[in-house]
């Protein structure tokens, strides 16, 4: 009996680690709507067409309810886009997540996101476009860009 408690000890805790393992580690955090605050003004994120995050080495993805709140987070913390620090942003058709460089961004007031920040993100080019036009914006074709847009802001 001693023995089987042991066993069934042991693949307990095997298979409590493989289940920790198995989370996306480095990979964009999961975001529960209207449960997760924004780590920048701490609203809870509700519309997740306009949420990003970023990670830098050794530490968890901070997760943002407006690109604007990640942008100024960035700044503060003195990060820049590129190098290690990772970056992910919801596609604003589809709501799934563009990492790094596969954004483009489209800038304009009339844009209401949740922090007033006016940006959004899409993976394909032709759609950010579509949403310049419908929006009377701009499109911003890389994170580097926007980040440099913003600072001169």
């Amino acid at each position: 009996m001693a023995i089987w408690i042991r066993e069934w000890t042991a693949i307990t805790v095997c298979a409590l680690l493989a289940a920790g393992c198995s989370a996306r580690v480095g990979g964009p955090p999961d975001i529960v709507a209207d449960r997760t605050a924004c780590s920048h003004c701490t609203m809870l994120v509700s519309e997740m067409a306009y949420a990003a995050a970023y990670q830098v080495p050794g530490a968890d993805a901070r997760v943002f309810d407006d690109i604007g709140c990640m942008l100024e987070a960035m700044r503060r913390a003195g990060l820049r886009a590129g190098g290690d620090t990772r970056l992910w942003f919801h596609d604003a058709g589809d709501r799934e997540w563009i990492e790094n460089g596969g954004a483009v961004f489209v800038r304009s007031s009339e844009i209401r996101t949740p922090m007033g920040g006016g940006i959004v993100a899409y993976r394909d080019a032709k759609r950010a476009e579509e949403a310049a036009a419908r929006f009377h914006g701009d499109v911003v074709p890389s994170i580097a860009e926007l980040v440099a847009v913003k600072g001169e802001q």
